[in-house]
């Protein structure tokens, strides 16, 4: 079968490689498999678990090819299915607890294994949900940000909010900005100083605030009466973003750690005593929050959409990977068609 495989730092190449035995797991035709920013550090060698040769991708869809020897399933042949990428050790304080998705060893398909950048995967079955029939699987493959988004909000303590915030238009981001403005908020603001990132979320109705010409602290100040918005989620992983989240949220609001700081960052921790503020951190998802992203994506196929910018042939991985790094090209979600 064909694979993607990183290789070392910066590179990756087509391989043709066995089919996978699947002795006692399920063997997936993979149809879609999308980069993730995690990808895109495990390319550059920045990832700390990743080794060399790896068969990356976490965000994958396809068809059931076969089922193995000793798996007890509902699963057909054929079937649409999701991969939940997630591999927990089921022993620790946290699983015991019913909270696997912190395990304490918590590994990914993709990163830790081989994932889904390759014609074929082999997957446990406690990691696969069955899609509907008529879902579409370029779309079934974004449901795992789908997931780390209802993931993050569900953490949000405060109920009907009126006024919040999204710092950071990547996937994650615009994902968060599409399902706050579905929940029917009075004052949604978005800031992102890529001008391309910022016209898809434009589109879709969404105010968005440059930082390069607006002062975002300023602006939303002015429209919230002085007061902050009420729910703000940091979706930027920008330590500069991050000076300013505390200044945007108001008075016992609570500022959500959508995405995840690659080091140590500058905040303004007076401000969450002032302002008595929750600072909220989050990590990936539940396995409720994965089966519920497979319900949103498939009930709001149009909105998902949106975050898919590029679709290539996994053949030309190094160019797309090249370019993604180097900003050659205006990207949001980029899936691999296999």
């Amino acid at each position: 079968m064909k694979a993607l495989v990183w290789t070392q730092k910066e590179h990756v190449e087509i391989q043709d490689i066995p089919q996978p035995d699947y002795t006692g797991r399920v063997l997936i035709k993979v149809a879609y498999a999308g980069i993730c920013g995690s990808d895109v550090s495990v390319y550059m060698g920045k990832h700390p678990r990743a080794k060399a040769p790896l068969i990356m991708g976490h965000e994958f869809s396809g068809t059931v090819a076969a089922i193995g020897e000793g798996v007890k399933t509902d699963l057909q042949p054929g079937d649409k299915v999701v991969v939940d990428p997630l591999i927990f050790c089921g022993k620790c304080n946290a699983c015991l607890n019913g909270n696997t998705h912190v395990c304490r060893t918590l590994n990914l398909y993709g990163v830790d294994c081989d994932g889904g950048m390759a014609e074929y995967a082999v997957v446990d079955e406690s990691c696969i949900l069955k899609l509907p029939a008529d879902m579409p699987l370029k779309m079934a493959a974004v449901i795992e940000p789908v997931a780390v988004v209802i993931h993050g909000l569900r953490m949000i303590k405060k109920n009907f909010y009126a006024s919040a915030c999204v710092v950071g238009l990547g996937p994650m981001g615009l994902l968060t900005a599409i399902m706050l403005k579905d929940s029917g908020i009075n004052q949604l603001f978005a800031v992102e100083a890529n001008e391309n990132r910022a016209q898809y979320a434009r589109q879709l109705g969404i105010e968005v605030i440059n930082p390069k010409d607006t002062d975002p602290v300023a602006y939303i100040m002015e429209r919230t009466g002085n007061e902050g918005v009420e729910i703000l989620v940091e979706a930027s992983g920008s330590p500069a973003a991050a000076k300013t989240i505390t200044d945007i949220t108001g008075v016992r609001g609570e500022i959500l750690l959508l995405s995840v700081f690659k080091e140590p960052t500058a905040l303004d921790l007076r401000a969450i005593n002032f302002k008595e503020q929750s600072l909220i951190g989050c990590r990936v998802y539940t396995q409720l929050d994965f089966k519920d992203a497979v319900t949103y994506t498939y009930k709001n196929l149009d909105k998902v959409a949106a975050v898919v910018s590029h679709t290539h042939p996994i053949e030309g991985g190094q160019e797309v990977f090249q370019d993604i790094i180097g900003g050659k090209t205006e990207t949001m979600k980029v899936l691999f068609e296999l």
